[in-house]
């Protein structure tokens, strides 16, 4: 898992900008269709800001301090810093601390967005902008930015020059050896290292294609995986239905246009119970025969349970339904970033989930709660379930401390009622009593972040 940079940003700092390699207009106009629905505006506006106030200079264009830059995008410092950071994930932006003069200096080297050949050709970046705009929309940026080329002429043959009927070869015996940077955009790369998922066994169960042309999407096939929180078995028959008849390859837009229709709901999983389950392999899932924690109280045992064993999205789709609900596209955005930034493992995201809706009462995720909420818990090392919970029962000691006698500005309301977690058969049969119920909630609510 990455874990998340801290930075000492001091707005006073002086900084420099340039360029990687020549960035044109037409850059920026890719960056903008492809790039920002899962970029954000502020990121994006960032990178506008760099580009316009270097792109007529050569060389490096210096600045005193920072203030003229968030002052002109109406950016607070953290603000630039999430946003800075988001650039530099997608390799958008490279940043360097120093020294001139004795005194600190920072450098942002502007980097060229992928082309938009590279940019589909990535399973990773046009994963995440299907999973933002949707099939429809996907579809529409893929035909803009595909060659438009003409009809070729009736018994055309080619009677271009070849390089040798023209030149002679040169001695290049004396030519001085030089150093010349690749400049050349990458794309970023997900950490799956410690993904629970058997690839080569779910692999064999893929019917209609090769093991190595599945290979092929492993990126694509392990981020939405850790997106939906499916098994071997359920990934295989997603893929199944996805491989092109022609030449066996797996259809990406398909793929992705399955799994957002298919597992959108909890109660859909039932669909994918087919031969292929019955051929699964033997792997770590995400169900397991006995609560994960034994903290002698039912109701919070199961809660551990939940947390560990359901995917994010699995996760806030129980809660929800039992208080007649539904998860909206923002929190599946929200939810999805979390996971993109890698500062939280999975339970501890549901245990944030479960704190935001339950205990605090709120009918949606709200993304600067759950920013202030994930960035506190990321600084204090949370990494498991039972460390969100000490998190929280510290938050509240802390704020007992500061304001004695203050209460919540959030209560719940007489007639909700709390959410059950069914992630296998022994949580199903499990009973759990209101008073253990209540005493567990009162350990964690009234969690407030700070100003």
């Amino acid at each position: 898992m990455v874990k998340q940079v801290l930075t000492d940003f001091q707005a006073a700092t002086p900084f420099m900008i340039e360029q990687a390699s020549r960035i044109s207009d037409d850059d920026v106009t890719l960056l903008f269709n492809l790039y920002l629905p899962f970029l954000g505006p502020k990121a994006y506006a960032l990178y506008q800001f760099l580009y316009e106030e270097q792109k007529d200079q050569r060389g490096q264009t210096a600045f005193k301090n920072h203030y003229l830059l968030l002052d002109s995008l109406a950016l607070s410092s953290p603000e630039f810093i999430r946003a800075r950071q988001a650039l530099e994930a997608l390799s958008l932006l490279k940043t360097y601390a120093g020294e001139r003069m004795g005194q600190p200096q920072l450098r942002y080297v502007l980097q060229r967005p992928m082309t938009a050949e590279a940019f589909f050709n990535e399973d990773l970046l046009s994963g995440l902008l299907f999973h933002y705009v949707g099939e429809e929309r996907f579809l529409v940026l893929a035909k803009r930015y595909q060659a438009k080329r003409g009809a070729p002429l009736q018994q055309q043959k080619e009677l271009s020059a070849s390089f040798l009927s023209i030149f002679d070869l040169p001695d290049t015996q004396h030519k001085p050896n030089v150093a010349i940077e690749d400049a050349k955009t990458v794309a970023p790369k997900a950490d799956f290292d410690q993904v629970s998922f058997d690839f080569e066994g779910m692999a064999a169960l893929v019917h209609g294609t090769t093991t190595e042309k599945v290979q092929k999407v492993r990126e694509l096939i392990l981020t939405q995986q850790v997106l939906y929180g499916l098994n071997e078995a359920e990934m295989a028959t997603a893929l199944t239905r996805s491989i092109n008849l022609d030449d066996h390859e797996v259809n990406k837009q398909a793929f992705l246009a399955y799994l957002a229709s298919t597992w959108s709901n909890r109660k859909q999983k039932q669909q994918l119970a087919d031969q292929g389950a019955e051929r699964s392999v033997t792997a770590k899932t995400v169900a397991s025969e006995e609560p994960t924690a034994k903290t002698g109280n039912r109701a919070l045992d199961a809660l551990y349970q939940a947390a560990n064993n359901l995917s994010p999205i699995d996760f806030i789709s129980q809660i929800k339904e039992q208080n007649a609900g539904y998860v909206t596209q923002n929190e599946r955005r929200i939810l999805n970033d979390l996971l993109e930034k890698r500062i939280l493992p999975v339970p501890a995201i549901n245990l944030l989930t479960y704190q935001v809706l339950v205990n605090m009462d709120q009918s949606d995720l709200k993304r600067n709660l759950v920013d202030a909420i994930a960035n506190s818990w990321a600084k204090a090392g949370v990494r498991t379930a039972e460390d969100a919970v000490a998190a929280i029962k510290a938050h509240k000691d802390k704020s007992r401390q500061k304001a004695t006698g203050r209460t919540s500005t959030w209560s719940r309301s007489a007639n909700k009622q709390e959410p059950t977690f069914t992630s296998n058969e022994a949580a199903k049969k499990q009973q759990v009593d209101q008073a253990a119920v209540k005493q567990a909630l009162d350990l964690m609510k009234n969690y407030k972040t700070k100003d």
